[in-house]
């Protein structure tokens, strides 16, 4: 069985596990007219959707946003780990995907565009550090963010945690990969409870981001 890391298959992502994502459809019949270019975009998400369709699947089954049934089904297993010598875990909400991904265009950010990937969960998921190193500040003074932390990691770069109900660390605290660090919530200018993390360089402030990878 191959191995891909499932959190780098996503919309709008360029990977290499996008590649072998992309090649596993088209062997399997599902026409992607670019070919394998290591972008996860609308030909990819259209190739998806034809699988899980002819899977049989329908409804949020059949929306070409690929999860571990669709992975599983094209032979692939996950390479991400919680710990060890990885030293990070696939998703900072554990057991869920994006819902809505960094970069969107939308006039009414500041930056013009969507600042960071959204996973949408209910009020009180738990949600952990991406990768071990230091909390940078912990508060409720994040303004629109309202509840948030900066998870200064051991890779350089700084996880900001978003719209929090409670955080269980303080500035300071050192944690590790995998650690909980506090509970999706709404606080802050939301429309529901989700988790909103976004990747800056070391000090890095509002826009200064990338599409968060870890």
């Amino acid at each position: 069985m191959a191995v891909i890391t499932f959190a780098h298959v996503r919309y709008g992502s360029r990977d290499s596990c996008v590649a072998a994502f992309q090649r596993a459809l088209m062997a399997k019949g599902f026409a992607i007219a670019a070919g394998a270019t290591g972008y996860y975009g609308e030909q990819t998400k259209a190739a998806c959707a034809a699988f899980q369709r002819a899977q049989g699947w329908r409804g949020a089954g059949a929306d070409g946003v690929p999860g571990a049934k669709t992975f599983a089904g094209l032979g692939f297993a996950n390479g991400a780990r919680s710990g060890g010598a990885a030293g990070r875990v696939a998703s900072p909400v554990q057991g869920r995907e994006v819902t809505y991904p960094y970069g969107v265009r939308n006039s009414r950010y500041a930056a013009g565009f969507h600042t960071g990937d959204d996973y949408a969960a209910p009020a009180g998921t738990p949600v952990v550090a991406v990768r071990g190193g230091t909390i940078a500040w912990s508060n409720g003074e994040g303004g629109a963010y309202g509840q948030w932390i900066g998870l200064r990691a051991d890779n350089g770069r700084d996880y900001v945690y978003c719209h929090l109900a409670t955080r269980s660390v303080e500035a300071g605290a050192r944690v590790s990969a995998g650690q909980r660090i506090g509970e999706v919530g709404d606080s802050g200018a939301t429309t529901g409870p989700h988790l909103h993390l976004e990747d800056r360089p070391h000090g890095g402030g509002y826009g200064e981001v990338r599409r968060p990878s870890w």
